[in-house]
């Protein structure tokens, strides 16, 4: 069993095919495990926010966040990680007339759903949530779950390494099925590696060994920019996330400072950049005037894979012994990816599974050759 890339969604089909089927995995990985959009994600788990989704995947989403609740305390007691699971008050403010009927529309549909959201009246906004700007007419408030991108992603390997899995460095070229139900990997290197179930879960990256194999993965990279900040001595972080479109101010547990975020169709190009880094600082502190305080430790940026209906790509490539597509996760690879893990660990163990899985196939897009 070799899995092609080891960020979040690697390492948690790792796991999951350690810890509930005893197949150990190796983790075939370019550059180090999740040092892409794994490792630097802001790390926010919800279901609803910017980007509103169908009620079937908006339910996906959900589910995928359940497993967080369920399993953190087995992970982290695995891996010996504390990844800072917990909880977050999550804003959202209406800015404009538009922005309140939006809002007030998706605090219908989130409770149609079973979630509990509230509306918040002009009038409660300062004593509340003292930080956002008096233009606000209103606001949403939920209570989300956040963690560590990074150390979470570290703890899923960890926890997939006491079962047997290994990493193995090189970087996937081609991929050629061979008869026999065989799967070849060729490496960069030259060096190849033979295995009967192949998972591709190297991000946007997947596009080209998609390539290799005869079909088109319609998916794209969009660079995503972070920018983390520190406050003055004697300024508390706020107990609040806030969120507006692509603008935010997320508190982490840690004590860390997040500020977001772009959607850039650059390529592969994954350098932050100073222009990215003014606009989102503009952004934010037109929205909260107290960060005009803030300074900048550093910008950071990622690459997400991005696919044209901003649904995953999961399951067994058609028409192909062993070999499955786990990438296009976009914006919620953190959220999905335990979901995600269990799902290919129970199709590659087991070749079903129990979770519906039937929206994210790649036949949906027309593009097999």
């Amino acid at each position: 069993m070799v899995i092609v890339g080891g960020g979040v969604i690697g390492c948690s089909i790792a796991y999951f095919l350690a810890a509930h089927h005893g197949i150990q995995a190796v983790i075939l990985e370019r550059d180090g495990i999740g040092s892409g959009a794994s490792g630097n994600a802001a790390g926010e788990l919800a279901a609803v926010g910017r980007h509103q989704y169908s009620d079937m995947y908006t339910k996906f989403i959900l589910q995928g966040i359940a497993m967080h609740h369920e399993l953190a305390d087995e992970i982290m007691d695995t891996s010996g990680i504390d990844y800072l699971f917990s909880d977050i008050t999550q804003v959202r403010p209406a800015l404009n007339r538009s922005d309140v009927t939006d809002l007030q529309y998706q605090v219908q549909w989130q409770e149609s759903l079973g979630l509990s959201a509230n509306w918040v009246e002009p009038s409660e906004l300062k004593s509340r949530y003292g930080w956002l700007s008096h233009k606000a007419l209103g606001a949403v408030e939920t209570v989300e779950k956040q963690l560590e991108s990074y150390p979470f992603c570290l703890a899923m390997l960890r926890a997939a390494e006491k079962l047997g899995v290994t990493v193995k460095s090189g970087d996937a070229a081609k991929i050629v099925q061979l008869p026999g139900q065989i799967v070849e990997v060729e490496l960069e290197s030259g060096e190849t590696i033979q295995t009967t179930n192949l998972v591709i879960a190297n991000g946007p990256w997947a596009v080209a060994l998609g390539a290799s194999l005869g079909f088109t993965i319609p998916m794209k990279p969009l660079r995503g920019q972070i920018v983390h900040a520190a406050l003055p001595s004697g300024f508390g972080l706020p107990s609040y996330s806030i969120f507006h479109d692509s603008n935010y101010m997320l508190p982490k547990a840690s004590g860390a400072l997040l500020l977001g975020t772009t959607d850039e169709a650059v390529g592969f190009n994954p350098f932050p950049t100073k222009e990215a880094e003014r606009d989102i600082l503009a952004s934010v502190v037109d929205m909260i005037p107290p960060l005009e305080a803030a300074s900048v430790i550093r910008t950071t940026a990622c690459l997400r894979p991005s696919t044209p209906d901003d649904l995953p790509i999961i399951g067994q490539i058609p028409d192909s012994d062993g070999i499955y597509l786990a990438t296009g996760h976009g914006h919620k690879g953190i959220t999905l990816a335990l979901i995600t893990g269990k799902a290919i660990g129970d199709l590659v163990a087991r070749r079903n599974c129990d979770i519906d899985i039937s929206m994210f196939k790649l036949s949906r897009f027309g593009t097999m050759q």
